[in-house]
């Protein structure tokens, strides 16, 4: 799912938009989410659904099935808030928590939405470009690239594991599992020193430095009206 990720941010429709102004974009639309009101989140989390599904031309599958994913992890934190026990070990149902939870998923869906379309319509480096020219601290800088790198070295490695596994009649107990765990963490320990011994060879001591190509269409202005009508309409109607 992240590989099918960061090819859609490379094939988007939106891919021509400076990266400039999708961060700014959402990172507007992702402050409006945590201030608003929960009317203000529905709209805008259908409203960029209409620019993720309608014009970065991501499938709505791949859209549904992350929305459900996050709605289903939202789902099994609920019951942390609305039930309590007493000291008599009695469960019961706290109504006055219920408007609560309600925003609390609305709040959360919207800014799920703002960074997913910045994942889904920007190439991380372009992410890491901006931040840089935003004057964001180097070091933080590094580890989201270093994150960045090691989340598709942790799912290559858990999916070679796992085939590893079935092809010599793995069982399915537990220690089977610890063992793929332990065994996980070991290839990714030294993938890291790998990727360290590279970069020492090759003189990065400091900072890391971004490559960025300017490859935007400078014409395109629809989308900028649009996304500025559309933010002061939800202000307006929010």
């Amino acid at each position: 799912m992240i590989r099918q990720f960061d090819t859609i941010a490379y094939n988007n429709r939106l891919r021509t938009i400076r990266p400039e102004q999708k961060v700014i974009f959402a990172l507007i639309l992702l402050m409006m989410a945590m201030i608003g009101s929960w009317k203000m989140q529905v709209m805008m989390t259908i409203w960029l659904a209409a620019w993720i599904i309608g014009y970065a031309r991501v499938s709505w599958k791949v859209y549904a099935k992350t929305l459900g994913v996050v709605a289903l992890f939202l789902m099994v934190s609920f019951p942390a808030l609305l039930v309590s026990i007493d000291s008599s070990f009695h469960v019961s149902i706290d109504r006055s928590q219920i408007f609560a939870a309600m925003s609390l998923l609305s709040r959360s869906i919207a800014a799920w939405s703002c960074l997913f379309f910045l994942l889904v319509t920007t190439p991380f480096p372009e992410m890491l470009y901006v931040l840089k020219r935003m004057k964001v601290p180097s070091i933080i800088i590094d580890l989201l690239f270093f994150t960045y790198r090691f989340v598709f070295v942790f799912e290559k490695a858990a999916e070679e594991l796992y085939v590893a596994m079935k092809a010599r009649n793995g069982g399915s107990h537990w220690r089977h599992g610890g063992m793929l765990v332990f065994q996980l963490f070991q290839k990714i320990w030294h993938s890291y020193e790998a990727l360290r011994l590279a970069l020492w060879a090759r003189g990065v001591s400091d900072e890391i430095v971004y490559v960025h190509v300017e490859t935007y269409n400078e014409k395109n202005k629809r989308y900028l009206w649009e996304a500025a009508i559309g933010i002061s309409l939800l202000l307006w109607l929010g």
